[in-house]
């Protein structure tokens, strides 16, 4: 785990494809893998459970050789849908 990140997966190996690319490096490979642990630093948890996600502040990669850092979020709800059924893709703690 890498000592200044406050939050990790633990995750077990399942497998790795292998696909053609149309670079001059000729393949990617994807490694998937299932999630067995996550571990997050209480520091990072707001009152409500929620990742201060503000205060993290995650890389993200965006494409070519482009990345950015999350400074900001908002949230967005499904037009038309109940709140019952919003909050059930919210997911759980």
């Amino acid at each position: 785990m890498v000592a200044d990140s406050p939050c990790h997966f633990e995750c077990r190996y399942v497998s790795t494809q292998r696909l053609r690319g149309s670079s001059p490096v000729g393949t990617i490979d994807v490694v998937f893998a299932s999630v067995e642990r996550i571990h997050v630093d209480d520091a990072v948890v707001t009152a409500d459970g929620k990742l201060d996600i503000s205060r993290i502040q995650p890389i993200a990669r965006m494409g070519y050789y482009d990345y950015t850092v999350v400074k900001d979020t908002f949230e967005m709800r499904i037009p038309g849908a109940s709140d019952e059924a919003a909050d059930d893709l919210e997911g759980t703690a």
